[in-house]
């Protein structure tokens, strides 16, 4: 009798387990059936930021200008090493980046792009001490750089919480150029010094961010991140000698004092044009 009644429980145990573990096997498959697979949000965005047939254009200036050795407490030699004394001289900078776009379909572009640079260095006179040891004085040293690049831009457009108005961006960007170059130093009423003939081109990834104020106006700002470069460089010293140089250079980097602001117009399609009423 106890036998009968132990093998009557084990059974009962064994059946209650098994039924148990079909309802939770069951319960899994009806929780993931009804599960929705998790989404991001990354993808093709559901607002129309700028519209297809849109055309785009803008203008990016940049100026600067540094005056050295005005006096003892000049801000140009709180911002060079310590090394650097007795500096009087002048900097200049300047740019200019015309460039136009076309939306080949919503928040897409393809565009064109021209950039030009100049940069002018005169230094007096600095003395340059690395110790007591060891100390020199430079003179009459000059250096001018001029650039001038082409690009071809494909620019996305990903709107701030379906925004009209904001809007971050990723460009790619291939570029190709050529620069001049001189460094020289005034001696005895002669030019000394050396003349570069620079050719390059690269290949960039530029995000940035964009602020629509009117309806056609924007302002933007971008930096330049992940990037790769090839320069071939031709160096002619003192008009005899000469040489060459071929620089390869991949970088990935945030470099905050290559920040660009400008300003673009855009001019929709008729379709998509405000008309204003009569």
């Amino acid at each position: 009798m106890k036998k009968f009644l132990i093998s009557t429980l084990v059974m009962i145990t064994v059946f209650s387990a098994q039924a148990l573990s079909k309802d939770r096997a069951e319960q899994d498959s009806l929780l993931i059936s009804q599960e929705k697979p998790f989404d991001r949000g990354i993808g093709l965005p559901s607002s129309r930021f700028i519209p297809k047939g849109t055309v785009g254009g803008g203008l990016t200036v940049s100026y600067s200008s540094y005056n050295l050795g005005n006096g003892a407490d000049d801000a140009g030699y709180k911002m060079l090493m310590s090394m650097l004394s007795g500096i009087d001289g002048d900097m200049q900078s300047f740019g200019l980046a015309p460039f136009v776009s076309y939306f080949i379909a919503d928040n897409i572009s393809v565009g064109l792009r021209f950039d030009y640079s100049y940069s002018d260095l005169n230094l007096g006179t600095a003395d340059l001490s690395f110790g007591d040891m060891l100390s020199m004085n430079l003179q009459d040293l000059g250096y001018t750089k001029q650039s001038y690049m082409g690009a071809i831009a494909l620019r996305d457009y990903i709107p701030i919480a379906n925004s009209k108005r904001f809007a971050m961006f990723a460009e790619l960007r291939a570029a190709g150029g050529y620069a001049q170059s001189e460094s020289f130093q005034m001696q005895d009423g002669g030019k000394f010094g050396t003349y570069q003939d620079i050719y390059k081109c690269s290949i960039g990834l530029v995000p940035g961010l964009t602020c629509f104020v009117t309806n056609e106006i924007a302002i933007e700002a971008s930096v330049g991140v992940l990037g790769y470069e090839y320069q071939k460089i031709v160096q002619t010293t003192n008009q005899v000698d000469v040489s060459q140089m071929v620089k390869n250079s991949a970088n990935f980097k945030i470099n905050l004092l290559s920040i660009n602001l400008g300003m673009s117009f855009y001019i929709p399609s008729s379709a998509n044009r405000v008309k204003k009423a009569r």
